[in-house]
């Protein structure tokens, strides 16, 4: 009985987790995942996944095929655009040259050249049944986006179009790419999963990885160190790109989702049950932010004016003080 007990609370934790990373489809069905997003009042206050700061505003992307704009969270609310689907979106990368890609469920990558106002759909196939869960870009157009059972697509012409390719015979789900200041690729997915490139995406090398569960993101640090983290807490550092892993006392227990490094080298986490960890001594020791709600936080991106913006299943908040979160609202 406690052993079954003990599978059935694993499954549920990791369908929260999986929900929270947009991997379980809880938005529209496929027979209107490819109409327009609908304008809905409260979309700010929904499923939001991923955000990318621009020099003059904050995309925002989540469920059922939310596109949010703001050029000041912390006095403006936010405005929500109409994009080519209704798929929940999981992930938005940036290039700096304007350009935009948002990808999401049905293998939908959607592009922007205005700065988020505007967006085309580049790529989608609901009959994959199969979400893209990151992407990302590099300047000159060349773009790696990645998804469940081993889905990888690419381009070299900025998407006008996409090559789907194979980098892993297991075809595992692929939760994170990311790219570290040694310049490898790092890819990072279930069953411990740890992919490097470094020739920018040609070649991939398996890794030895620390454990066997779900790594569901990663970190490439200014310094050259990388973090990686997933389930239950678990927390790991390399110091010599990722060719060995060292355990670090995340103090948590919560599955960890996103991270992002701040221009003082301050490292967030962020994860279930409103987990928020903070370093200030290279990733080396976390603790742990309290006064925030107990919710499941998606996402997290420091903001040039110096406040934390949070993504969870609630929508957007603004942090501007370890205990406390402002609400942010959608415009009517």
């Amino acid at each position: 009985m406690r052993i079954a007990a003990r599978l059935g609370f694993e499954a549920l934790h990791l369908n929260v987790v999986l929900t929270v990373l947009g991997l379980l489809c809880i938005c529209a069905a496929n027979a209107v995942a490819q109409n327009d997003s609908r304008i809905a009042p409260l979309a700010a206050q929904a499923l939001l996944l991923d955000a990318v700061e621009l020099e003059d505003r904050v995309i925002a992307v989540g469920d059922r095929g939310h596109v949010l704009l703001n050029e000041d969270p912390a006095s403006q609310p936010w405005s929500q655009v109409s994009v080519p689907t209704r798929a929940m979106l999981t992930a938005v990368a940036a290039t700096g040259d304007d350009g935009l890609w948002a990808v999401g469920h049905d293998a939908v990558i959607l592009h922007s050249g205005d700065r988020g106002q505007s967006w085309q759909l580049q790529n989608s196939d609901p009959e994959l049944e199969t979400p893209l869960l990151d992407v990302w870009f590099e300047a000159g157009g060349h773009g790696l986006a990645v998804g469940a059972y081993g889905l990888v697509y690419e381009t070299f012409d900025a998407g006008e179009n996409w090559e789907q390719r194979t980098i892993d015979e297991d075809e595992p789900h692929f939760y994170s790419l990311f790219e570290t200041a040694d310049q490898d690729l790092i890819l990072a997915g279930e069953f411990g999963t740890i992919l490097r490139s470094s020739d920018r995406g040609k070649t991939w090398a398996r890794l030895e990885s620390p454990y066997e569960g779900s790594f569901f993101g990663g970190l490439g640090m200014s310094d050259g160190k990388i973090l990686l983290f997933g389930l239950r807490g678990n927390l790991f550092r390399s110091l010599d790109r990722g060719e060995s892993w060292e355990r670090i006392e995340s103090g948590v227990t919560a599955s960890l989702l996103d991270a992002a490094e701040r221009t003082s080298g301050e490292v967030l986490i962020v994860g279930l049950s409103g987990t928020l960890l903070r370093s200030n001594d290279a990733a080396g020791t976390f603790t742990l932010s309290d006064g925030l709600k107990r919710e499941a936080l998606a996402s997290v991106l420091p903001l040039s004016d110096g406040g934390l913006l949070l993504l969870s299943e609630h929508g957007a908040s603004l942090l501007t003080d370890a205990r406390a979160a402002q609400s942010t609202e959608l415009a009517n």
